[in-house]
């Protein structure tokens, strides 16, 4: 019967723009069906997934001398040992109860996706079929389950409930070590169990990816966007459906899928390599894009490469021009403070791309993690194919992403001390903050003003009340409040670039935010900063504006560290081991100074403190500037 199924929606799907179905358009017009013939040929008679199969024993004995692979069997005797944790309804509703993401649903999903990879793995180093029970119970628990997307993810039940049937982040991520399990174990699995993870593959994943792309079902709105969602889910339903559908017909049509939409991700990185989701979300996103690239490039024997895919270099190459100095980054969106690139990632890519950067440089790929992720770096790839090279150092004294964002550093060898990111763009980015005109000073390891990054998701922060937040709100950034008025939210909310000259002493940026507030009087509201690379180092941040009658003005710093105030027109602020000297001038007009807490759940070990400066009564123009420049620490 699903045979028959895999048929009709694949014809359907593959009719593309040639005909609408009975409930809608194909998506995008559909794929191509001569391309998804192309692909056909390209691939195999068989399945294709990562890593050796278990009867390669030459393979996996390989593996198992391995560092990463030396305690496979150890862990899965440890997961032995321990039963099952439940997936009850009491912790599935345990989000919809508190609305907040709870370690007592995480803990006990975890353990029980993870006992995939660990009895696969162990079962596959070991080869004696004393891990083929305990696995093969856990498969037909996971299959038992209501859904396998985040309870986080169901806030109406649809899922649980049988509405609907949704593909997610966990969803896809189960399916692609469901499909690697069956793959790597083959026959040595119940033919009963088999069936039965194939029939929930069918039901969860494969089947409404089918009537989404056709049109016929429900819509799976990630498909098309352009953030993460897109590269994760389709690395997991790709993956899946090359690991386990045995006709190739089927496989192509997902790998065509996988080529036609995922340029919808890379568009997401305008053109140049800008992450708006930041370095946390560059991690997950673009690590599982590469997955994806990595998955169809093996399966097609190099005949599909989306390696190649217009704006995927740009996108691969995002931490090294958004990094500033000394592994520092700015955490904007919903970052943590300390969001670093994945060293495995980066070192992959710097392999696969063939960059020649000295600062990413593994000998050996070979890791643990989820059961396929790791047999993609363990075992030969396509980046180890090529040769190591590394000559180059990742450092340019400035980067500026048309986004808006500019980055400017010392020059190397200088006695500047200061690196700055400035940030620009619109109120309606992916894991938006209303953040317009934000910037981040660093100094050595420290950075003594910065944006204070993403807060702890609760079922608040996706929601309608998103920006009651004052960590998400321009409240908890070091921008403006015009006449009382944080930032609006929406795309029309954007910093205009106005002005921008680089030199090798200074680098200016300036843009107009007047879009980002609602005040009808608002006439002039212009942000400039000039960062300046020449002895210690300074960056002066200048507000201009003017009001059509009288309005109050005020803008403030943000910091997780501590401040002092040591004149009326000076502050100084320290984080770690490094300070900052902020001199404010606001053209003789008095001003007062005032820190608050910023009392949201952050990530950061500190909460942050707003150091807010206003302007004393209202004013029909003024200017305001921050003159901020590195106080050497004592000893130094």
């Amino acid at each position: 019967m699903w045979q028959r199924l895999i048929l009709t929606l694949a014809m359907a799907a593959l009719m593309g723009a040639a005909a609408a179905t009975k409930t809608g358009q194909p998506l995008e017009g559909g794929v191509d069906p001569q391309r998804v013939r192309q692909i056909a040929a390209l691939l195999g008679e068989q399945p294709f997934a990562f890593g050796p199969r278990i009867d390669d024993r030459a393979g996996w004995q390989r593996l198992a001398a391995t560092k990463a692979y030396a305690s496979a069997v150890r862990d899965a005797e440890k997961a032995l040992a321990k039963p099952m944790p439940e997936m009850t309804e009491e912790l599935y509703m345990l989000f919809k109860k508190t609305g907040r993401r709870t370690k007592e649903y995480g803990k006990a999903r975890g353990e029980r996706y993870d006992r995939i990879t660990r009895f696969a793995r162990a079962e596959c180093i070991e080869n004696k079929g004393r891990f083929l029970p305990p696995l093969e119970a856990a498969l037909k628990a996971i299959c038992d389950e209501k859904t396998w997307i985040y309870n986080f993810h169901d806030r109406t039940l649809g899922d649980y409930t049988g509405k609907t049937i949704t593909i997610d982040l966990s969803s896809a991520d189960v399916a692609e070590n469901l499909g690697e399990c069956l793959w790597l174990l083959g026959e040595r699995l119940n033919p009963a169990t088999r069936q039965l993870v194939m029939d929930k593959l069918r039901e969860r994943i494969f089947e409404p990816y089918h009537k989404a792309v056709a049109g016929t079902g429900m819509r799976q709105w990630w498909i098309t966007a352009d953030m993460n969602w897109n590269s994760v889910c389709h690395a997991g339903v790709v993956a899946a459906a090359l690991a386990v559908c045995p006709d190739r017909n089927e496989r192509a049509f997902f790998v065509a899928c996988a080529e036609k939409y995922s340029k919808n991700f890379l568009s997401g990185f305008d053109g140049d390599g800008y992450c708006a989701e930041g370095m946390g979300y560059w991690n997950y996103g673009f690590g599982n894009y590469i997955q994806l690239c990595e998955s169809v490039f093996q399966a097609t024997q190099g005949g599909v490469d989306l390696y190649q895919l217009e704006g995927a270099r740009d996108a691969a190459l995002y931490p090294v021009h958004i990094s500033l100095i000394n592994g520092v980054n700015p955490s904007y969106a919903d970052c943590s403070l300390d969001a670093k690139p994945s060293q495995q990632l980066m070192s992959y890519i710097n392999r696969r791309y063939e960059l020649g950067l000295k600062e990413y440089v593994l000998a050996d790929f070979t890791t643990g993690g989820s059961l396929l992720t790791s047999l993609m770096y363990s075992w030969s790839n396509s980046a180890t194919a090529r040769p190591q090279a590394a000559g180059k150092e990742a450092y340019e004294i400035r980067s500026f992403f048309k986004h808006g964002v500019l980055n400017c550093r010392p020059a190397p060898g200088s006695t500047c001390r200061l690196a700055v990111s400035l940030k620009g763009g619109h109120n309606a980015e992916p894991h938006n903050h209303n953040d317009l005109g934000t910037f981040v000073v660093v100094i050595g390891k420290d950075a003594p003003i910065l944006d204070p990054g993403g807060e702890v998701y609760t079922a608040r922060t996706f929601s309608k009340d998103r920006y009651k937040s004052n960590l998400l709100n321009s409240f908890g950034h070091p921008v403006p409040v015009v006449a009382g008025q944080l930032q609006r939210t929406g795309k029309e909310a954007k910093a205009v670039i106005v002005a921008r000259q680089d030199t090798p002493a200074a680098d200016t940026l300036a843009m107009d935010l007047r879009s980002a507030y609602e005040v009808k009087e608002l006439l002039t509201l212009k942000r400039t900063f000039v960062y300046t690379r020449t002895g210690a180092g300074a960056l002066t941040v200048t507000d201009d504006f003017a009001f059509s009658a009288p309005r109050t003005f005020g803008s403030a710093l943000i910091t997780c560290g501590t401040w002092q105030q040591p004149s009326a027109r000076e502050l100084l602020i320290t984080s770690g081991g490094e300070s900052v000297k902020v001199t404010i001038d606001a053209g003789g007009v008095p001003f007062t100074v005032a820190a608050e807490t910023i009392k949201e759940e952050s990530h950061g070990k500190t909460l942050p403190t707003r150091i807010g400066i206003n302007l004393t009564g209202p004013q029909a123009k003024g200017r305001v500037v921050f003159t901020i420049v590195p106080v050497a620490a004592a000893g130094k």
